[in-house]
């Protein structure tokens, strides 16, 4: 079970002066970042605080009460930070979309419906990726949303960073985020053992896998125009460098934050590596049949 935090964490403390967000998409290493982090003690508890997803469950509902997410902010900044004021948020691109809708109360939009109805309309004939990122950008090229929220959260913290996941293996992603969406396994503790007891492993679906490649070499753009138009310089930190090299990477990530990366006990990672053989066997299928479709 993944550890959330709740309001009663924070009483000790009254507002964060310092903050910061995990910036990612799916798949890319942000719980195992966020769990080592939060493990620490001092980086702040960054969880899914503006996930539309995570809204109404009770971890959130103990933390909102009777709250809206913007109305209920300063609960979520007390709940996110350790004793020495820091705070941690995971920030996935939809994530910072959800909160700058409830800023600003739009929860209907035509375009982005029509966006994906569009690209989903298109498959299972395989939309190449750069068709594909062409058609979004089309309807996402501004991002005032995400603009809004980022103002609010600025104006909250005299020192805000970033932090920006990536993956360098995008397709290895596009296929673990289709099996965990089919399984619903998103998070595999250690104590599992390795295998989820009963786990159906889903049909090959080339035009879905292609579908969440897109849409994720998508996202990872979004965020870096997003950068680009706030003239931001995030920390890097890479999915096969995190996995490859656990302690060092952390560690250096608390240094960005302006803690001590050296004398700081890290703890072991408290989940496993989800893809095996069979991911290995879809990448490469997966590679073959859209080179031979020339995409």
């Amino acid at each position: 079970m993944k550890q959330y935090p709740s309001i009663g964490q924070a009483t000790q403390i009254t507002m964060p002066s310092r903050g910061y967000l995990l910036c990612s998409i799916g798949r890319t290493g942000s719980n195992l970042l966020a769990n080592a982090l939060a493990g620490t003690g001092i980086a702040g508890r960054p969880a899914e605080y503006f996930s539309p997803v995570e809204q109404e469950k009770p971890w959130m509902r103990h933390i909102l009460g009777d709250s809206t997410l913007v109305d209920g902010l300063h609960k979520i900044l007390m709940a996110g930070t350790t004793p020495n004021g820091l705070f941690g948020v995971k920030a996935h691109w939809e994530h910072l979309q959800h909160l700058g809708m409830s800023i600003r109360r739009e929860w209907n939009d035509p375009q982005r419906v029509a966006a994906y109805e569009s690209l989903q309309s298109r498959f299972p004939n395989l939309l190449s990726h750069a068709a594909a990122r062409e058609l979004l950008r089309s309807r996402f090229s501004n991002l005032p949303l995400q603009a809004t929220a980022y103002a609010l959260l600025r104006s909250r913290f005299s020192d805000l960073r970033l932090i920006r996941l990536r993956r360098r293996n995008m397709v290895a992603r596009a296929i673990s985020h289709f099996r965990a969406r089919k399984t619903g396994i998103w998070y595999q503790p250690l104590s599992k053992g390795g295998t989820v007891p009963g786990e159906q492993a889903p049909e090959f679906d080339l035009a879905e896998i292609h579908e969440s490649y897109c849409l994720g070499r998508f996202q990872e753009e979004a965020w870096q125009l997003f950068f680009h138009e706030h003239e931001i310089s995030p920390h890097y930190v890479v999915y096969e460098e995190l996995v490859a090299d656990y302690e060092a990477t952390v560690r250096r990530v608390l240094g960005y934050l302006g803690l001590d990366g050296e004398q700081t006990f890290i703890p072991p990672p408290r989940s496993l590596k989800q893809s095996d053989a069979l991911s290995e066997e879809w990448e490469e299928r997966y590679r073959k049949l859209t080179a031979e479709a020339g995409i």
